[in-house]
């Protein structure tokens, strides 16, 4: 048995949602009424009364749903993505609802009953949605519905791709075979119980002999750009849905992410976390407690400026100049632990250096002070920082910010230790900080960029209490 099918030129599917969403929301309309009408109210009357308000949400709710695609097929869409995707329509649709009536409505917004209808619609949506997700979900895995998939392409991608569907039976998909004229290539799909139906220019006899219903095309553009042309105009000439897998070039780092400006797609790379919620939180989190951190130490800090003041002449601060997120210079603000004069006697030390890389360090460094000593040992010269936190140059936790000098001779890989805020305190800090050498420095950077939450700088943050504790 098989039920009908759903492509973008069947409208079977959407009709049926949209009628099924119209049902849930009178159903939700008609619990509203009976709910809250007042005792001896004929309901009909009350219902007929308030009814507007249920024509103007089943208006706006279905401008949302066809914008956002809510009432096409969901085979690839996760459980709960697709209910959050729902949810946040459903609230869009009751905010402008509520905007449209406030402005017309001359006898005022009945509150309570607005308030119980759209609670009771967002409950009502939402849980027959999961329903009828769930059950087309439960006939797919039972071998009904499928969409007959061809894949055009042999390589690991596609062999990703066909690990998925097979794994995934709730999706419903099958696939029929696939296409690959490259014989050394054969193997990668066959290996997963794929059958080998040709080479690519088997493309229109495989179509109308196998009933595909999607194409997959995962081909490099630069070798086999007229193929994946030719593949693209057989399927809009046979009314076949074309999938071009939107990995154009294999990449180590980049996270992908397809987007649109106007009506122009593109596909987005980027190298760091692109948990924007997230990343709001934490650059909110850096200025609360940066600005109550200067507060509670600002008598602390007064005195440590006035023993460096007095143990030696010069300034209280010391201004480096830093490189910061996406190579933004900036002033990095410590206490000045060393000699007023200590930059223009590096080039006497060089040879003195105890890192590796394009890094600078002395343990025992003859131009600290006494004062400067015992505020390395704890960090305390670290803790003007704050002021460049505050200032957004930095945040708490980060990479370590470079010297422009160190930065010409970065490698390619670690030139991406700049795409992110640099921190006063990071991996590096609590994994032995001036105990490491260079590489593993780097590499702790990039494995903070790579794995970054919330939960890991909190993380951080107390390890670097404990680094200091213990005098590290």
């Amino acid at each position: 048995m098989v039920l009908p099918r759903i492509t973008r030129d069947n409208h079977t599917q959407a009709l049926l949602l949209a009628f099924l969403d119209a049902a849930y929301l009178l159903s939700a309309y008609l619990f509203a009424v009976a709910l809250i009408r007042p005792t001896g109210t004929s309901g009909l009357d009350y219902a007929v009364t308030h009814s507007g308000y249920y024509v103007i949400l089943v208006v706006f709710w279905f401008c949302e749903a066809m914008d956002r695609g809510l009432w096409e097929s969901a085979r690839t869409e996760e459980v709960g993505t697709y209910l959050f995707a729902m949810l946040r329509a459903l609230v869009g649709a009751m905010v402008v609802s509520v905007f449209i009536m406030a402005f017309f409505a001359t006898p005022g917004l009945q509150h309570r009953f607005l308030a119980v209808f759209y609670l009771a619609a967002i409950v009502f949506v939402l849980l027959f949605r999961f329903v009828v997700q769930i059950t087309v979900m439960v006939l797919r895995a039972g071998g009904y519905n499928h969409q007959r998939v061809l894949v055009v392409g042999a390589n690991e991608r596609t062999a990703r791709l066909v690990e998925i569907m097979k794994g995934r039976p709730f999706h419903g998909y099958l696939v029929v075979g696939f296409l690959e004229s490259d014989a050394d290539r054969i193997h990668i799909l066959e290996s997963l119980g794929a059958r080998h139906l040709g080479g690519f220019e088997a493309l229109h006899s495989v179509l109308d002999d196998k009933q595909i219903d999607e194409v997959y095309v995962s081909l490099p553009v630069r070798t086999h750009y007229e193929t994946i042309r030719r593949v693209k105009n057989v399927c809009a000439t046979d009314n076949v849905l074309a999938h071009l897998i939107a990995d154009p070039v294999p990449l180590r780092i980049a996270r992908r992410q397809l987007r649109h400006l106007g009506d122009v797609p593109l596909l987005s790379l980027s190298a760091v976390p692109e948990a924007q919620a997230a990343l709001f939180v934490k650059h909110t989190l850096d200025f609360v407690l940066t600005a109550g951190l200067l507060v509670m130490l600002s008598p602390f800090l007064a005195l440590f400026a006035l023993l460096i003041k007095l143990e030696s002449p010069g300034p209280v601060f010391f201004l480096q100049e830093r490189v910061g997120c996406n190579k933004r210079r900036f002033k990095m603000i410590k206490f000045r632990s060393m000699r007023a004069d200590a930059e223009e006697m590096r080039s006497e030390l060089e040879e003195l250096n105890e890192q590796d890389g394009p890094v600078f360090k002395i343990r025992n460094d003859p131009r600290v002070t006494k004062v400067g000593h015992f505020i390395r040992k704890y960090s305390i010269d670290e803790l003007p920082q704050l002021f460049n936190v505050l200032m957004g140059h930095m945040s708490l936790v980060g990479p370590r910010p470079p010297l422009p000098s160190e930065v010409e001779r970065y490698t390619w890989n670690q030139r991406r230790r700049l795409s992110v805020k640099p921190g006063m305190t990071g991996l590096w800090q609590v994994s032995g900080r001036n105990s490491i050498d260079f590489e593993r420095w780097v590499e702790l950077d990039l494995q903070y960029i790579d794995t970054w939450s919330l939960w890991q700088d909190f993380r951080i943050l107390l390890r670097t209490f404990g680094a200091v504790k213990d005098g590290c």
